[in-house]
């Protein structure tokens, strides 16, 4: 289903549309000119996101990743540590590419209103593989270098929210994406897919401050008002400015979606760990960033 948010200019629907369409039909195979990898037909070949998601199985199979939230605690770690391991990162987290010196290795974004506030700036951006939402293709540039994914429905269905069926974990992320109320659970998933057997995950606090206690989950616009309590959320006091919209979580949701990712992963001699520093999530097993790093130096001695 087509739909934008509230905030979306209705005089970019006609584009909007035509660019969503357009991510919809290259989603599944269909022929394309492929001069990286001619064959029988010459540079025409058979392809589709959903394709291209697929050859992504398995590419680090039992590989160590990191992946990157964006909260404060981030500023505590020494990222320098993290320029030749393969990263996730999230949504605003490009602005910190240039003080750390590298990209990370993917960059993913979903949530609308968040794919909308930055989906210029993602389309331009250059490092990192990126992926979106199929949803959310309205939001980047017409040519884009973006491969989508699947989310088949949004988190205000009775699907997700409906005793017995969420939390749902994606085993095939080219087939099928689920929602955990943030981020960071699609990227639990994305990790699944590609293979990881060891994911350290950084930056993800877990506090939202008093948002979650003076606002129901959902959308809010930022206003002087709340400003200095949305500014407290992030790596960066600056990820928002006054006027920009951002999600208040649904806690407890996100605590239901992280403990069936730890299940999946644990199901298969797979391993969480939450190395972020005063994070409030006990979900995962903690581990002190600068141990993972110590202990193979003690090793190479």
């Amino acid at each position: 289903m087509i739909k934008f948010s509230k905030r979306y200019p209705k005089w970019k629907y006609f584009s909007g549309y035509l660019k969503l369409l357009k991510a919809h039909y290259l989603y599944f195979d269909h022929l394309k000119i492929d001069f990286k990898n001619p064959k029988k037909l010459g540079f025409l070949n058979m392809g589709g996101y959903q394709a291209d998601l697929s050859k992504l199985r398995d590419i680090h199979k039992g590989k160590r990743v990191f992946i990157i939230a964006n909260g404060p605690s981030l500023q505590d770690i020494d990222m320098s540590l993290l320029k030749d391991e393969i990263t996730i990162g999230c949504n605003g987290i490009y602005k910190a590419f240039d003080d750390w010196g590298f990209h990370t290795t993917y960059h993913m974004t979903e949530d609308q209103e968040q794919t909308e506030l930055r989906g210029k700036e993602i389309s331009t951006l250059k490092g990192p593989m990126k992926f979106a939402a199929l949803h959310n293709a309205h939001a980047f540039s017409l040519c884009n270098d973006i491969t989508f994914f699947h989310v088949p429905l949004r988190m205000n269905s009775s699907y997700y929210t409906q005793e017995g069926l969420y939390p749902q974990f994606s085993r095939d992320f080219a087939s099928i994406v689920h929602l955990g109320s943030t981020i960071t659970y699609i990227m639990l998933q994305f990790a699944y897919h590609l293979g990881f057997k060891e994911v350290y995950i950084i930056g993800l606090d877990h506090n939202y401050g008093q948002l979650p206690e003076l606002f129901p989950p959902g959308k809010i616009e930022v206003t002087k008002e709340n400003y200095h309590l949305v500014k407290q959320c992030h790596y960066d006091e600056n990820y928002y400015k006054i006027g920009d919209v951002l999600g208040v979580p649904n806690v407890k949701l996100q605590e239901s979606a992280y403990q069936a990712a730890k299940e999946y992963y644990e199901k298969d001699d797979r391993k969480i760990y939450n190395a972020s520093t005063l994070s409030k999530l006990d979900i995962f097993e903690k581990v002190e960033f600068s141990s993972i790093f110590q202990k193979e130096k003690n090793c190479e001695k």
